[in-house]
C-alpha cells in the first residue's frame, strides 16, 4: 500500500468513555489491512508473517496525550508494525518496522503533506538516514533519495552496490561528492577541479563502467566493507578549511550468484555525518582485483601555511603517476593468460616499489595490502614467480610487526589463488579431488591459528559448504555449529546458522511465505494435502537454465497427482524473473524475494547455491533439505505410487 496519510476515527478524542470505547472497538483495523503497508525504500530487511498467520496477528491501540496509534503483533505477541500520530491531527505520521522485535526501520512524513519525507535505518537496521522525495509535482518519483542526513562508510559502500546493481545513477550521485560539499569543506583551486571531474555524468560513466564488467550486474548484492582505518588530512595542509576525515584504498565485497568479488570505491571523505565517494565505483575485471591508488585528497601536496611544501615525496608521486597510466592498459577479461601475466607482474613491480618507498605506517600498510592482491592475483593467473614474492613480502611484514594482520591476509589469499591454479590445471578427477581436499586442509588450519582474521569465518564457511555438498551432515553441522556461534555477527555466521535451520528441518512443517511479484501472498502452508517442491531459483543460474525443463515435466507429469511447485526467486528485478519464467513456459507460483543469496528467506534458510530444492509431504512435513533433480525423479515416483 502507498504510504499516504490516512485518518483513522478511532483517534477522533470523545469526552464519553462508553462511546469512546465502542468508536476504538468499532474502528481498529484488521491485520490484513495494517500489514499491506511496506516501507519506502527497498533496501529493508524487516518482519512479516506467512500468510496463514495473518488473520491470527493482534492489532492494539495506543495512545499517550496527544501520540495515538495501533500497534501489530505476530501470534506470539512479538511486534511487527507501529504506526503512530504524533502530533493529534488524527492522521499517522510515522511508520515502524521490526525485526526480531526490534525497529530497524521507520518512515516519517515531518512535513504534513501525506507522504513520507524522510526514512531512518536504526537499531540492527543500521544508521542510515534519508531525505526522500514526496513532490507529486516534479518529475522524480516519490521515494526517490534525494540526499543523506547521516550515513556510515560502511552504508555507503553498501548504497554504492545497491545502486551499480540496478544502474540507479540517480541513488550513487547521492553518494557522490558534489560542489556543494567541497564548498562546504572548504576546498578550492585545482583540488575542487581535480574532485569534481572524478565524478561528473554519472549517468554515462556507469553505463560505461557496467558494460565492462562481466562478472558484476545486476545479481551482485553487497556482503562487507574493506578499509584501512581512516586518516586525518590536518588543516594545516591547506587543502581545506578544517581538517578533512578521509578512507583511502576502500573497497566492497560483493556477491554475484555463489561467486565473490571486489568493487573499488577508490578515496572516501566525511561531509558533516555523511560519507562520499570521490570517484565512481570500478568492480573488478576478470582475475584483476584493481585497487584505488591514492585519492585526489591525500595524493595532492599542497603549501601549507607554516610547514613548507606537505605531502608525497616526488617518487612517491611518479610512481602512482605510472601505476594509473598502467591501469588504463589492463587487458580486457577475454585477453590470453600470458597478457594478463605480463600486465600484473608490471603492475606488481610498481606496488613494490610504492610499499618500499611509503616506508612503515598506515600508508605503507595499504600499499603491502595492494601488493598482496596483486600477487595472488598472478599466482592464479599462472605466475610461478609470485609464490616466491609473496614469500618474500610475508618476511618483509614479519619483520616489522610479527603480529601484523596483513600476514594472515596474504596467508589466505596464497592458499586461494593457489588452489585457483592447481585446481585450473588439474588433468584428472582424482587430481582435483586431492587438490580439493588439501585445500580443505589448509583452511581448517587457517581457521585454527588465526581465529581473529577477517576471513576466518569465511574459510569455515567453505569447509561446512563442502560437508554439507558431499553428504556429511553431521561434519557439516559441526562446522556450521561452530561459525554461528564464534561469528555470529559476520555474514558468514548469519548464513551458517540459517543452513542449521535447514538441515533441521526434516520431519518438521515448513513455514514459508513472501508476496509474489505482484505482492500477493504466497504460502506453503496453503498448499497442505499437496506433495510440495519448493525451489530456489535464479534467471542467472546456469544450473537451473538446465534443471528447468526437467521440473516442468514433473509438474505435467503429477500435477494432476497432487504434486504442487513453489518458486523462490531471487533475481534483483521482478522483470528478470517474468521474462525467465515466460521464456521457459514456468507455471507454478513464485514467491519473488530480490536480493540473491542474500534475500530474507534465502538467509533465514541458509541457501548457499541455487537451484536448492526443498521437498514437502503432503502432511506438510519436510522430507529433503536439498533434492537434486535426479533424485526428484526416485523421491516423486515412489510418494505417488505409494500415495504419501
Amino acid at each position: 500500500m502507498p504510504l499516504r496519510r490516512v485518518c483513522f476515527l478511532f483517534l477522533v478524542i470523545s469526552c464519553c468513555p462508553a462511546l469512546l470505547d465502542s468508536r476504538v472497538a468499532a474502528q481498529t483495523p484488521t491485520p490484513e489491512f495494517a500489514l499491506q503497508y511496506k516501507p519506502s525504500q527497498q533496501d529493508v530487511d524487516f518482519d512479516s508473517p506467512a500468510a496463514a498467520d495473518v488473520q491470527r496477528c493482534k492489532v492494539e491501540l495506543e495512545r499517550d496525550g496527544k501520540t495515538s496509534g495501533f500497534a501489530v503483533f505476530d501470534p506470539s505477541g512479538v511486534i511487527l508494525r507501529r504506526y503512530v500520530d504524533t502530533n493529534g491531527d488524527r492522521y499517522i505520521d510515522q511508520w515502524q518496522y521490526f525485526k526480531n522485535g526490534i525497529e530497524v526501520y521507520r518512515d516519517l512524513d515531518t512535513d504534513k503533506n501525506n507522504k513520507p519525507d524522510q526514512a531512518r535505518w536504526l537499531n540492527t537496521g543500521g544508521s542510515r538516514w534519508a531525505i526522500i522525495n514526496d513532490d507529486d509535482g516534479d518529475k522524480i518519483p516519490d521515494g526517490t533519495v534525494e540526499s543523506w542526513k547521516q550515513l556510515s562508510a560502511e552504508e555507503a559502500s553498501r548504497v554504492a552496490i545497491f545502486a551499480l546493481a540496478r544502474a540507479d545513477a540517480s541513488l550513487l550521485k547521492t553518494i557522490l561528492i558534489s560542489r556543494d560539499d567541497i564548498e562546504s569543506l572548504g576546498i578550492e583551486g585545482k583540488l575542487a577541479d581535480e574532485l569534481l571531474k572524478n565524478v561528473r555524468e554519472p549517468e554515462a560513466a556507469l553505463r560505461t563502467v557496467l558494460s565492462q564488467s562481466s562478472s558484476f550486474g545486476k545479481q551482485s548484492t553487497w556482503q562487507r566493507f574493506d578499509a584501512a582505518m581512516p586518516g586525518v588530512i590536518p588543516v594545516d595542509e591547506g587543502k581545506a578549511s578544517a581538517d578533512l576525515k578521509v578512507y583511502e584504498g576502500a573497497m566492497a565485497i560483493v556477491q554475484s550468484g555463489s561467486q565473490h568479488g571486489f568493487v573499488t570505491l577508490g578515496e572516501m571523505v566525511l561531509v558533516g555525518d555523511v560519507w562520499k565517494l570521490t570517484q565512481i565505483p570500478q568492480p573488478a575485471q576478470g582475475q584483476t582485483v584493481t585497487i584505488a591508488t591514492g585519492g585526489v585528497l591525500m595524493r595532492q601536496a599542497v603549501p601549507g601555511a607554516g610547514s613548507g611544501t606537505v605531502g608525497l615525496s616526488d617518487r612517491m608521486q611518479s610512481l602512482i603517476a605510472e601505476l594509473q597510466k598502467l591501469d588504463q592498459q589492463q587487458p580486457t577479461p577475454d585477453a590470453a593468460p600470458t597478457a594478463v601475466v605480463s600486465f600484473l607482474s608490471r603492475r606488481n613491480a610498481i606496488l613494490e616499489q610504492l610499499a618500499e618507498e611509503a616506508g612503515s605506517g598506515t600508508d605503507a600498510e595499504t600499499w603491502q595490502q595492494q601488493l598482496i592482491n596483486g600477487l595472488a592475483s598472478s599466482l592464479q593467473a599462472g605466475d610461478a614467480s609470485a609464490r616466491g614474492r609473496m614469500a618474500a613480502l610475508r618476511s618483509t611484514i614479519a619483520r616489522k610487526n610479527p603480529k601484523s594482520p596483513l600476514i594472515a591476509y596474504l596467508e589466505y589469499r596464497q592458499m586461494m589463488a593457489q588452489f585457483g591454479a592447481a585446481a585450473r590445471s588439474a588433468k584428472s578427477a582424482q587430481e582435483q579431488q586431492k587438490i580439493q581436499d588439501d585445500l580443505l586442509k589448509e583452511l581448517e588450519q587457517f581457521a585454527k591459528q588465526n581465529p581473529d582474521s577477517e576471513d576466518a569465518p569465511d574459510a569455515l564457511l567453505q569447509i561446512a559448504m563442502n560437508s554439507e555438498f558431499t553428504g556429511q551432515q553431521d561434519e557439516a553441522q559441526k562446522w556450521y555449529n561452530e561459525l554461528a556461534t564464534r561469528y555470529s555477527q559476520s555474514p558468514a555466521g548469519q548464513r551458517a546458522a540459517g543452513a542449521l535451520k535447514r538441515i533441521g528441518l526434516k520431519g518438521k512443517p515448513l513455514a514459508l511465505a513472501g508476496p509474489d511479484a505482484a505482492g500477493r501472498e504466497i504460502s506453503v502452508q496453503n498448499f497442505k494435502g499437496r506433495v510440495v517442491l519448493v525451489v530456489y531459483w535464479a534467471s542467472w543460474s546456469q544450473q537451473f537454465g538446465t534443471d528447468v525443463a526437467v521440473l516442468r515435466a514433473l509438474y505435467e507429469q503429477y500435477g494432476d497427482r497432487g504434486l504442487q511447485i513453489v518458486g523462490v526467486n531471487l533475481d534483483q528485478a521482478a522483470v528478470e524473473m517474468t521474462a525467465f519464467a515466460q521464456q521457459n513456459r514456468i507455471t507454478w507460483p513464485n514467491i519473488f524475494q530480490p536480493g540473491a543469496l542474500d534475500a530474507p528467506l534465502a538467509q533465514e534458510y541458509g541457501i548457499l547455491t541455487v537451484p536448492t530444492m526443498l521437498l514437502v509431504d503432503r502432511s506438510g512435513r519436510v522430507v529433503s533439505n536439498n533434492v537434486t533433480v535426479n533424485d526428484l525423479k526416485e523421491r516423486l515416483a515412489e510418494m505417488f505410487r505409494s500415495g504419501s
